[in-house]
């Protein structure tokens, strides 16, 4: 009954074969339980025929009772780790209102902070981009890429997302006609337009996402001196012991994954695969070459 009254709080409408296969029981049970929720005081409304479901009026309001400690703890949790991401007093004082809720303190067993060390984070760009995707104008912007190759391009933002530490900003762009991720940090410059956009139903940030880069199994051989840092990064059920200690995992291959690299110095050395290897190869020597007249 949790569950089906949740999905329905959560949706719009569900179908009877939709409760079904979310709360794992059978259809028969669902009018059942539909039944019992209706008699308990939640008002479950059903629509019959072609395109019907059952729903709850949006009116209807959760109550603490719902709420146990360990689910207002995982909020409060996921609100601390994003406390960095957002520059308004909303985010503290919905964790005061969850303190008071659960009636414990705000100290919590997990600690979990998604800020970079080096600072990366919100700015007057992500600003633009957020004033653009409330009111549903495209914005003007200017933007470099890897190669550093600055172009001008119309885009319609339509969410910020941040991965791996870093923040970008997803939604259609005029040039290609298509979906895009773009990192904020190569964002040179943004202005807001006055032509309205319409959100696209096929965009999926969740896909874009995970699409950019890939993810690639690694395996590295280390010297010794490297093993806290590999060993943090990978864990250490990922090493095998040998001479010199090898370690396999499957990580994000993007960019990223390059520059992690790197940061080992000499003591790290990519066996495969091949391509990531390479890049890195090619990257190093860019940067002896950037130092020889030194």
């Amino acid at each position: 009954m949790y569950r089906i009254m949740i999905a329905l709080i959560a949706n719009d409408k569900m179908s009877r074969t939709e409760l079904a296969k979310k709360a794992e029981i059978s259809e028969r049970s669902v009018q059942r339980y539909i039944t019992a929720l209706v008699e308990s005081g939640v008002p479950v409304v059903s629509e019959s025929g072609k395109g019907g479901g059952y729903s709850i009026p949006g009116e209807f309001k959760l109550t603490s009772t719902l709420l146990t400690a360990e689910d207002t703890e995982r909020i409060r949790t996921c609100l601390s780790a994003l406390s960095g991401t957002f520059k308004d007093n909303l985010t503290e004082e919905v964790l005061d209102k969850l303190s008071a809720l659960s009636g414990c303190d705000t100290s919590g067993q997990l600690v979990v902070d998604f800020d970079n060390w080096n600072g990366e984070g919100a700015s007057a760009k992500e600003d633009a981009m957020t004033a653009a995707m409330r009111n549903g104008v495209s914005v003007d912007m200017e933007y470099a890429d890897k190669s550093g190759t600055v172009s001008r391009r119309l885009f319609d933002p339509y969410c910020i997302a941040l991965k791996e530490g870093v923040r970008y900003v997803y939604g259609r762009c005029h040039v290609h006609n298509d979906f895009r991720l773009f990192r904020l940090a190569r964002v040179r410059s943004v202005a807001l337009t006055d032509m309205a956009f319409t959100r696209d139903d096929r965009a999926d940030v969740h896909n874009a996402l995970m699409l950019d880069g890939g993810s690639v199994d690694l395996e590295i051989e280390f010297d010794e001196n490297a093993r806290a840092g590999v060993e943090e990064w990978l864990g250490s059920g990922a090493v095998t012991e040998s001479d010199p200690p090898r370690a396999r995992a499957r990580v994000y291959g993007g960019g990223e994954l390059v520059r992690k690299i790197l940061s080992f110095g000499s003591y790290v050395r990519v066996l495969s695969p091949a391509r990531i290897a390479e890049l890195v190869s090619s990257e190093a020597a860019k940067i002896a070459e950037a130092y020889a007249g030194a």
